[in-house]
Protein backbone atom coordinates (compact mmCIF):
# COMPACT_ATOMS: atom_id res chain seq x y z
CA UNK A 1 0.00 0.00 0.00
CA UNK A 2 1.51 3.60 -0.99
CA UNK A 3 1.73 6.39 2.05
CA UNK A 4 0.41 9.36 1.12
CA UNK A 5 3.30 12.00 -0.19
CA UNK A 6 3.74 14.75 2.65
CA UNK A 7 2.94 18.48 0.84
CA UNK A 8 6.54 20.53 1.30
CA UNK A 9 5.26 23.94 0.07
CA UNK A 10 4.69 26.62 2.43
CA UNK A 11 1.56 27.21 4.13
CA UNK A 12 -0.30 30.84 4.25
CA UNK A 13 0.51 31.82 7.79
CA UNK A 14 4.20 30.59 6.48
CA UNK A 15 4.08 32.81 3.48
CA UNK A 16 3.27 36.21 5.58
CA UNK A 17 5.80 35.44 8.12
CA UNK A 18 8.56 35.54 5.63
CA UNK A 19 6.95 38.17 3.91
CA UNK A 20 6.93 40.44 6.67
CA UNK A 21 10.23 39.67 7.92
CA UNK A 22 11.83 40.65 4.86
CA UNK A 23 9.55 43.98 4.68
CA UNK A 24 11.13 44.71 8.65
CA UNK A 25 14.63 43.94 7.49
CA UNK A 26 13.84 46.61 4.02
CA UNK A 27 12.30 49.13 6.49
CA UNK A 28 15.58 48.76 9.06
CA UNK A 29 18.18 48.74 6.13
CA UNK A 30 16.47 51.42 3.47
CA UNK A 31 17.26 54.25 5.77
CA UNK A 32 21.19 52.92 6.36
CA UNK A 33 21.44 52.29 2.45
CA UNK A 34 20.16 55.55 1.61
CA UNK A 35 22.55 57.57 4.33
CA UNK A 36 25.66 55.66 2.54
CA UNK A 37 24.65 57.02 -0.75
CA UNK A 38 24.01 60.67 0.24
CA UNK A 39 27.47 60.30 2.09
CA UNK A 40 28.97 58.85 -0.95
CA UNK A 41 27.49 61.62 -2.79
CA UNK A 42 29.31 64.06 -0.65
CA UNK A 43 32.45 62.78 -0.90
CA UNK A 44 31.83 62.60 -4.95
CA UNK A 45 30.49 66.96 -4.40
CA UNK A 46 33.33 68.30 -2.85
CA UNK A 47 35.35 66.47 -5.22
CA UNK A 48 33.60 68.59 -7.40
CA UNK A 49 34.47 71.84 -5.92
CA UNK A 50 38.26 71.23 -5.12
CA UNK A 51 38.73 69.94 -8.89
CA UNK A 52 36.45 73.43 -9.86
CA UNK A 53 39.06 75.24 -6.85
CA UNK A 54 42.04 74.04 -9.00
CA UNK A 55 40.68 74.90 -11.71
CA UNK A 56 39.74 78.77 -10.86
CA UNK A 57 43.98 78.67 -9.23
CA UNK A 58 45.03 77.62 -12.57
CA UNK A 59 42.83 79.90 -14.36
CA UNK A 60 44.42 83.02 -12.37
CA UNK A 61 48.13 81.54 -12.89
CA UNK A 62 47.60 82.51 -16.72
CA UNK A 63 45.32 85.96 -15.87
CA UNK A 64 47.89 88.09 -13.45
CA UNK A 65 46.13 86.45 -10.22
CA UNK A 66 42.50 87.24 -11.27
CA UNK A 67 39.71 84.57 -10.54
CA UNK A 68 37.49 84.34 -13.90
CA UNK A 69 34.79 86.86 -14.62
CA UNK A 70 33.24 88.48 -17.98
CA UNK A 71 32.30 92.15 -19.14
CA UNK A 72 31.75 93.72 -16.17
CA UNK A 73 29.40 96.99 -15.65
CA UNK A 74 31.05 99.59 -13.93
CA UNK A 75 29.05 99.85 -10.91
CA UNK A 76 26.79 103.02 -10.91
CA UNK A 77 25.20 102.26 -7.19
CA UNK A 78 26.42 101.10 -3.57
CA UNK A 79 25.93 97.74 -4.73
CA UNK A 80 25.83 96.09 -8.52
CA UNK A 81 23.33 93.55 -9.72
CA UNK A 82 24.28 90.56 -11.71
CA UNK A 83 22.86 87.79 -14.06
CA UNK A 84 22.92 84.51 -14.83
CA UNK A 85 22.39 82.38 -17.91
CA UNK A 86 22.91 84.95 -20.74
CA UNK A 87 24.97 84.09 -23.99
CA UNK A 88 25.13 80.90 -23.87
CA UNK A 89 25.30 80.21 -27.58
CA UNK A 90 27.79 83.22 -28.57
CA UNK A 91 31.22 81.76 -28.97
CA UNK A 92 33.08 84.61 -27.29
CA UNK A 93 31.80 86.15 -23.77
CA UNK A 94 33.84 89.55 -24.55
CA UNK A 95 32.85 90.90 -27.99
CA UNK A 96 30.03 92.30 -29.76
CA UNK A 97 26.37 93.37 -28.74
CA UNK A 98 25.62 92.05 -25.08
CA UNK A 99 22.15 89.49 -24.60
CA UNK A 100 18.99 91.73 -23.42
CA UNK A 101 18.66 90.86 -19.57
CA UNK A 102 14.96 90.12 -19.98
CA UNK A 103 15.21 88.76 -23.26
CA UNK A 104 14.81 84.87 -23.60
CA UNK A 105 16.76 84.41 -26.93
CA UNK A 106 20.12 82.90 -26.33
CA UNK A 107 21.69 86.15 -28.71
CA UNK A 108 24.55 88.50 -28.44
CA UNK A 109 27.54 87.68 -25.72
CA UNK A 110 26.72 87.55 -21.99
CA UNK A 111 25.22 90.07 -20.53
CA UNK A 112 27.22 92.60 -18.44
CA UNK A 113 28.19 90.65 -14.63
CA UNK A 114 26.89 87.33 -15.70
CA UNK A 115 28.08 85.57 -13.13
CA UNK A 116 27.39 81.42 -14.21
CA UNK A 117 29.39 82.82 -17.44
CA UNK A 118 32.32 83.98 -15.50
CA UNK A 119 32.02 80.05 -13.93
CA UNK A 120 31.80 79.09 -17.93
CA UNK A 121 35.17 79.89 -18.26
CA UNK A 122 36.54 77.44 -16.71
CA UNK A 123 35.66 75.14 -18.94
CA UNK A 124 36.73 77.40 -21.80
CA UNK A 125 40.29 77.58 -20.53
CA UNK A 126 40.77 74.78 -18.27
CA UNK A 127 40.58 70.59 -18.87
CA UNK A 128 38.00 70.20 -16.44
CA UNK A 129 34.41 68.30 -17.86
CA UNK A 130 30.89 69.75 -17.27
CA UNK A 131 30.10 66.73 -15.22
CA UNK A 132 32.26 68.57 -12.24
CA UNK A 133 29.13 71.17 -12.05
CA UNK A 134 26.91 68.61 -11.39
CA UNK A 135 26.65 67.40 -7.75
CA UNK A 136 25.62 63.98 -7.41
CA UNK A 137 22.69 64.86 -5.03
CA UNK A 138 20.77 67.35 -6.82
CA UNK A 139 18.81 66.62 -10.57
CA UNK A 140 21.52 68.29 -12.51
CA UNK A 141 22.91 66.93 -15.55
CA UNK A 142 26.34 67.68 -17.33
CA UNK A 143 26.19 70.11 -20.02
CA UNK A 144 26.78 68.33 -23.31
CA UNK A 145 27.31 71.84 -25.49
CA UNK A 146 24.02 71.58 -27.61
CA UNK A 147 23.61 67.99 -27.93
CA UNK A 148 27.13 66.63 -28.19
CA UNK A 149 27.81 68.31 -31.06
CA UNK A 150 29.63 71.33 -29.84
CA UNK A 151 32.27 72.09 -27.48
CA UNK A 152 32.79 74.72 -24.51
CA UNK A 153 35.09 76.79 -26.44
CA UNK A 154 32.09 77.68 -28.86
CA UNK A 155 29.75 78.56 -26.49
CA UNK A 156 29.96 81.21 -23.54
CA UNK A 157 27.64 80.01 -20.75
CA UNK A 158 26.00 76.60 -19.11
CA UNK A 159 23.02 75.73 -21.59
CA UNK A 160 20.74 75.84 -18.78
CA UNK A 161 20.11 75.94 -14.79
CA UNK A 162 19.93 71.91 -15.24
CA UNK A 163 23.20 72.20 -15.93
CA UNK A 164 24.86 73.71 -12.66
CA UNK A 165 24.77 72.37 -9.26
CA UNK A 166 26.92 75.26 -7.76
CA UNK A 167 27.39 78.84 -6.70
CA UNK A 168 30.10 80.71 -7.24
CA UNK A 169 31.52 84.18 -5.91
CA UNK A 170 29.50 87.12 -7.26
CA UNK A 171 32.81 88.59 -9.17
CA UNK A 172 31.26 92.22 -9.44
CA UNK A 173 31.05 94.11 -6.72
CA UNK A 174 29.40 97.34 -6.16
CA UNK A 175 31.10 100.49 -5.08
CA UNK A 176 30.97 99.93 -1.41
CA UNK A 177 32.69 96.70 -1.69
CA UNK A 178 35.48 98.18 -3.87
CA UNK A 179 35.58 101.13 -1.30
CA UNK A 180 36.75 98.33 1.33
CA UNK A 181 39.06 96.72 -0.44
CA UNK A 182 37.34 93.78 -2.00
CA UNK A 183 39.15 92.22 -4.77
CA UNK A 184 38.40 88.71 -6.37
CA UNK A 185 42.00 87.12 -7.06
CA UNK A 186 44.46 84.99 -5.19
CA UNK A 187 45.32 86.97 -2.24
CA UNK A 188 41.71 86.03 -0.74
CA UNK A 189 41.41 84.69 2.80
CA UNK A 190 41.71 81.15 3.86
CA UNK A 191 38.24 81.42 5.06
CA UNK A 192 36.41 83.11 2.21
CA UNK A 193 33.77 80.92 0.51
CA UNK A 194 34.61 80.94 -3.33
CA UNK A 195 32.03 78.40 -4.33
CA UNK A 196 29.11 76.12 -2.68
CA UNK A 197 27.17 73.72 -3.44
CA UNK A 198 23.87 76.26 -4.81
CA UNK A 199 22.07 79.00 -2.66
CA UNK A 200 18.53 77.88 -2.05
CA UNK A 201 17.09 81.51 -2.14
CA UNK A 202 13.68 82.19 -1.04
CA UNK A 203 11.29 80.53 -3.14
CA UNK A 204 9.68 76.79 -2.35
CA UNK A 205 9.74 77.31 1.65
CA UNK A 206 13.76 78.63 1.59
CA UNK A 207 14.48 81.99 3.40
CA UNK A 208 18.24 82.97 2.79
CA UNK A 209 17.34 86.30 4.48
CA UNK A 210 15.33 84.69 7.78
CA UNK A 211 18.24 83.68 9.98
CA UNK A 212 20.71 85.02 11.15
CA UNK A 213 24.50 83.85 13.12
CA UNK A 214 22.91 83.61 16.34
CA UNK A 215 19.92 81.41 14.97
CA UNK A 216 18.78 78.11 16.18
CA UNK A 217 19.94 75.40 13.65
CA UNK A 218 16.45 74.32 12.74
CA UNK A 219 16.04 78.11 11.93
CA UNK A 220 19.81 77.95 10.16
CA UNK A 221 18.31 74.93 7.86
CA UNK A 222 15.81 77.40 6.12
CA UNK A 223 19.20 78.95 4.23
CA UNK A 224 20.78 75.61 3.75
CA UNK A 225 21.02 74.60 -0.29
CA UNK A 226 18.83 72.22 -1.65
CA UNK A 227 21.71 69.96 -3.33
CA UNK A 228 21.88 67.89 0.19
CA UNK A 229 17.71 68.13 1.58
CA UNK A 230 18.76 71.27 3.30
CA UNK A 231 21.70 69.36 5.83
CA UNK A 232 24.26 71.27 4.80
CA UNK A 233 26.87 72.73 2.01
CA UNK A 234 29.89 71.53 0.75
CA UNK A 235 32.00 75.09 0.44
CA UNK A 236 35.40 75.68 -1.37
CA UNK A 237 36.99 78.56 0.49
CA UNK A 238 39.99 80.91 -0.32
CA UNK A 239 43.12 78.40 0.22
CA UNK A 240 41.54 76.03 -2.13
CA UNK A 241 40.34 73.04 0.53
CA UNK A 242 36.62 72.22 0.76
CA UNK A 243 35.04 71.37 3.86
CA UNK A 244 31.35 70.15 4.46
CA UNK A 245 29.48 73.16 6.76
CA UNK A 246 25.82 72.42 9.00
CA UNK A 247 24.67 76.03 8.00
CA UNK A 248 25.88 79.17 5.46
CA UNK A 249 26.99 81.34 8.29
CA UNK A 250 30.70 80.25 7.64
CA UNK A 251 32.55 82.79 5.89
CA UNK A 252 34.60 85.15 7.01
CA UNK A 253 33.48 87.13 10.78
CA UNK A 254 30.47 83.82 10.15
CA UNK A 255 29.47 85.69 7.08
CA UNK A 256 26.43 84.52 5.56
CA UNK A 257 27.81 83.22 1.87
CA UNK A 258 24.53 83.49 0.96
CA UNK A 259 23.07 86.86 1.14
CA UNK A 260 24.82 89.81 1.73
CA UNK A 261 25.18 90.77 5.24
CA UNK A 262 25.74 93.64 7.48
CA UNK A 263 28.60 92.42 9.73
CA UNK A 264 28.96 94.59 12.23
CA UNK A 265 25.29 93.45 13.33
CA UNK A 266 24.99 89.68 11.85
CA UNK A 267 22.09 90.82 9.94
CA UNK A 268 21.12 89.97 6.22
CA UNK A 269 20.58 93.04 4.58
CA UNK A 270 17.06 93.64 3.50
CA UNK A 271 18.11 97.58 2.60
CA UNK A 272 19.29 96.59 -0.74
CA UNK A 273 15.77 94.68 -1.06
CA UNK A 274 17.56 92.40 -3.87
CA UNK A 275 19.82 89.31 -3.00
CA UNK A 276 21.04 89.03 -6.02
CA UNK A 277 23.58 91.86 -5.44
CA UNK A 278 27.07 92.40 -4.57
CA UNK A 279 29.37 92.48 -2.03
CA UNK A 280 29.29 95.39 1.32
CA UNK A 281 32.78 94.70 2.14
CA UNK A 282 35.98 93.55 1.46
CA UNK A 283 35.24 89.65 3.14
CA UNK A 284 31.15 89.55 1.96
CA UNK A 285 30.71 85.93 0.29
CA UNK A 286 27.14 86.63 -2.15
CA UNK A 287 27.92 82.99 -3.71
CA UNK A 288 25.74 83.36 -6.99
CA UNK A 289 22.77 82.15 -8.72
CA UNK A 290 20.00 80.75 -6.81
CA UNK A 291 17.85 77.69 -7.40
CA UNK A 292 15.07 80.27 -7.81
CA UNK A 293 16.51 81.34 -11.17
CA UNK A 294 16.06 79.26 -14.23
CA UNK A 295 17.02 80.15 -17.64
Amino acid sequence: MKRQSQKTGFTLVELLVVIGIIALLISILLPSLNRARETANRVKCASNLRQIGQAILLYSNDNRGAYPRTVAKAPAQGVESCTFGTGSSCPDPYTGTEQGVTTTAFTGRPSNNDVTASLFMLLRTQDITSEVFTCPSSNAEKDLYGGGTNAPINRSNFFSNKNLSYSYQNPFPGTSAIGGGFKFNNTLGAEFAVAADMNPGNANGDNIFFPNNTSSAKDMRLANSNNHDKDGQNILYGDGHVAWESNPFVGVNRDHIYAVMLNSTGAVDTAAGNMRNGSYDSNDTVLMPTDDFAW
